[in-house]
């Protein structure tokens, strides 16, 4: 019990045996020692003097033979809160100096950070971080799957979450696949509406065309952020990418599709 003790603040195996050799003994010289706890006189020695170095045995020579004592116990515990106020004190200054760590800190060689959740409530957690965002959320949405094909728990979820993200003053660009459901949704029934019944200006969409291939998917695109949502029955789950490089391709890549999108909705309206 009081070997596991020891053990837990720092002691090893032989410390432990020889610290509490010398509280139950007293002082004694490292013969005496040895054979109380069974380890030889050379390695007791060894022992013994590193137990000096960190404070938990004295000593003194009588008779010309050297004589070891174990420190107070109390003092452990001293010690053991002397080392909880330089931890405290050092973890106090590496946050103060953190920004200039990441000022030495090549960008290029910082590996992304994944975050990966399954669920009802991973897909919420997914989707509440884009709430964080500071500039224009660049959205692929799956409309239909959070109006049609999820629980009656995430069709609530996404109408608060669209309010909220309202009130926040966070834009997004939405690309859609051009179906009824989401037509009637982001057109009539959308639940960030003004008080003159027009849609939310932060809004700006654009309609994937009819036969591009149907997808229950969702990607949103913001700051250094990536986060992807797989929306089916057999797969809800999803992944936030914390990448300025991969944010960056998937940025154009939606800035791309968003130019064609645009060429789609030009040639609609010449027919």
């Amino acid at each position: 019990m009081l070997e596991e003790v020891l053990k837990k603040v720092g002691f090893n195996d032989k410390e432990s045996l020889v610290y509490l050799a010398l509280l139950e003994l007293g002082s004694q010289p490292a013969s005496i020692i040895g054979k109380k706890t069974k380890i030889n006189r050379s390695t007791t020695y060894l022992v013994l003097e590193g137990l000096i170095d960190k404070g938990f045995v004295n000593q003194y020579v009588r008779a010309d033979v050297k004589y070891f004592t174990a420190s107070d116990p109390q003092l452990i515990a001293q010690t053991l809160k002397d080392q909880e106020k330089n931890i405290a004190d050092s973890r106090k200054a590496l946050i103060t100096v953190l920004p200039d760590f990441y000022a030495l800190t090549n960008p290029m060689s910082i590996k992304p950070r994944v975050k990966f959740y399954e669920g009802a409530e991973g897909i919420k957690l997914i989707t509440e971080d884009t709430l964080t965002a500071k500039e224009t959320i660049l959205s692929w949405e799956s409309m239909d799957f959070w109006l049609d094909k999820s629980t009656p728990e995430l069709q609530r979820y996404i109408r608060d979450y669209s309010c909220r993200r309202v009130k926040k003053g966070i834009p997004v660009k939405l690309i859609a696949l051009d179906t009824p459901s989401a037509r009637k949704y982001l057109g009539v029934d959308y639940p960030p509406r003004l008080k003159d019944k027009k849609v939310d200006p932060l809004i700006d969409i654009k309609w994937a065309p009819k036969d591009t291939p149907y997808f229950y998917n969702d990607i949103n695109v913001y700051d250094n952020k990536v986060s992807m949502l797989s929306l089916t029955d057999n797969e809800l789950f999803g992944v936030i990418i914390e990448s300025a490089e991969i944010a960056k391709i998937h940025k154009s890549i939606f800035h791309m599709a968003w130019e064609f999108a645009k060429i789609h909705e030009q040639n609609n309206k010449k027919r």
